[in-house]
């Protein structure tokens, strides 16, 4: 087997070992702005389906699973605290649709917006970031 498949094969039998726990677009959100704020590595996997997709507009590639996401985000926010970068975070909805989005904030210039969808099972299915120049926001 190679190492590309036998780890996926470890992260579809990790995923089933988490008891999923539901969790509503705004709260798994303000989990996100905690990591990124105070540089903590919460556990979300419970929050996510397995199969959760995570697209940015900055990344070619989409992720595919809520392991790849998890290992992905926990290297990022060791490496922004390693290197000492502040990212501010606040709580904004769409205007036209009243969804919660994540607004990140790396200095007066880089603003970039988290959205979620959750399954019918009130996981976290999918999550997107964009430039918040792409959306009306309100508080």
């Amino acid at each position: 087997m190679s190492v590309k498949k036998d780890k996926a094969a470890k992260r579809s039998e990790n995923a089933k070992k988490i008891k999923k726990i539901p969790i509503s677009a705004e709260d798994f959100l303000r989990k996100i702005g905690r990591m990124y704020s105070e540089y903590a590595t919460e556990d979300i996997r419970c929050h996510m389906e397995p199969d959760f997709r995570y697209n940015s507009f900055w990344v070619l590639e989409e992720m595919t699973s809520a392991e790849q996401y998890v290992d992905y985000i926990t290297g990022k926010i060791q490496t922004l605290k390693k290197e000492n970068i502040v990212i501010k975070t606040s709580m904004m909805h769409i205007r036209d649709w009243g969804e919660p989005c994540l607004v990140l904030e790396q200095g007066p210039d880089i603003k970039t917006c988290l959205f979620v969808e959750r399954s019918k099972n009130g996981l976290i299915a999918k999550m997107d970031m964009m430039p918040k120049g792409f959306y009306k926001l309100v508080p």
